[in-house]
């Protein structure tokens, strides 16, 4: 009988943990101008290098066209190569010349116009500033 009444409550607890958890992970994205289904996580920390000056690099407007743009370049701390970011990284001020190691976070938000959802960076600490 102890069994029983413990294997209903470890039931209960499981699925009410995925209730409230949201366990559909998979969104509707924009990838290179196209929907497609992602998985899209929270990541609440990682780290990045930014790079002391920004690249050349290509946004989408809302309505699709492409521009040229200035964007900041971050890395993986053990990665060789830089990666153009196409955003910002909220709460953060960038001042170029200067190589940056953030700590940051990526949480999903749904686009009120395309309710479609997207990743967002956030600071959450300035690991180093180092002027270049």
């Amino acid at each position: 009988m102890k069994k029983l009444v413990l294997a209903a409550v470890m039931t209960a607890f499981a699925l009410s943990g995925c209730s409230t958890m949201g366990m559909d992970n998979e969104r509707t994205m924009v990838v290179d101008g196209k929907p497609m289904n992602v998985k899209v996580v929270n990541i609440p920390s990682f780290k990045i290098e930014v790079a002391p000056l920004k690249a050349v690099c290509e946004l989408s407007t809302a309505d699709g066209t492409k521009v040229e743009s200035e964007c900041l370049q971050y890395r993986q701390t053990y990665q060789k190569n830089y990666t153009p970011l196409n955003g910002n990284i909220q709460g953060f001020t960038y001042e170029p010349n200067y190589r940056y190691v953030l700590d940051v976070r990526q949480e999903v938000v749904v686009d009120k116009v395309s309710n479609m959802a997207k990743p967002v960076w956030i600071l959450n600490e300035v690991v180093s500033k180092v002027a270049e």
